[in-house]
């Protein structure tokens, strides 16, 4: 069963699959202190679990019709220092935010419903993320007269051109779930009633997957963008010359050859 980090969010490992859920659904999953704490705590959960091998893949999904509307501006509105109460929030969220982009295993992020504000930057921090079609997504922040937080300044610029990360950070535009697949946004959208048949069947495969490769491969693409072709290209070759020695990159090309499903360590 799900264990609750706090009733803001969840934690559960089966089967070599760490599941972080959003659970205060009453609030549509709105970003408080209480839940940047809890989302600290779960990747700190999933770094060790990875780090024992027990965790092939991360989920990070939420429950309702929300995936999160982003801040509590209710509890931020009502600090004697708001300042210093957004502050921690966002040093809360943006700690595990690190942690999970840093994983050695893919992170899966599921968004369900409307992600906005900080809610869209933590749907957004998954190597994959799979998307409802008819999900909102939305930016949110110079409406109330602030700036975005949770990498979303980073992450937007990196996967959709500037002039149409601009468009959705300074006018608040809202897109659906196939407009982001189609800008690259997010990796796929499909109707409501398949993602979690799409999500299931996404996680089986990298669960099942030669873990170095899937890690070398995370590696080689965060590193791509400091470094020039030739230097990339060089260590693209010692990354392929080390998995084909290693015991997966023997039964994957064994497997290969024979003609059969492999099955890796």
């Amino acid at each position: 069963m799900p264990e609750n980090i706090n009733d803001r969010i969840s934690y559960d490992l089966v089967e070599r699959v760490a599941r972080i859920e959003l659970t205060h659904s009453k609030a549509h999953n709105s970003l408080d202190g209480q839940m940047g704490q809890a989302l600290l705590l779960a990747a700190e959960r999933a770094a060790a679990d990875v780090r024992r091998g027990e965790a092939r893949v991360v989920v990070l999904s939420a429950q309702g019709r929300a995936f999160s509307v982003g801040g509590d501006l209710a509890e931020f509105g009502s600090s004697p220092d708001r300042g210093a109460q957004v502050k921690a929030t966002a040093d809360g969220l943006h700690a595990g935010l690190a942690i999970l982009r840093s994983l050695d295993v893919p992170v899966v992020s599921v968004i369900q419903g409307t992600a906005a504000g900080g809610g869209l930057g933590i749907a957004l921090c998954g190597d994959i993320v799979l998307a409802a079609a008819e999900a909102k997504l939305v930016f949110a922040y110079t409406a109330s007269g602030l700036t975005p937080d949770c990498g979303l300044t980073s992450i937007v610029p990196q996967r959709i051109s500037w002039v149409r990360a601009m468009d959705l950070a300074l006018t608040n535009r809202l897109i659906t779930g196939a407009e982001a697949a189609e800008w690259g946004l997010v990796s796929r959208a499909v109707p409501g009633a398949e993602l979690d048949a799409t999500v299931e069947a996404v996680v089986a495969d990298l669960r099942d997957g030669a873990a170095t490769a899937l890690a070398d491969t995370k590696r080689l693409m965060a590193a791509s963008a400091d470094r020039d072709y030739a230097e990339q290209m060089d260590e693209e070759a010692a990354s392929i010359a080390r998995n084909i020695a290693s015991p997966d990159g023997v039964e994957g090309v064994d497997a290969f050859l024979a003609k059969r499903k492999p099955a890796f360590s």
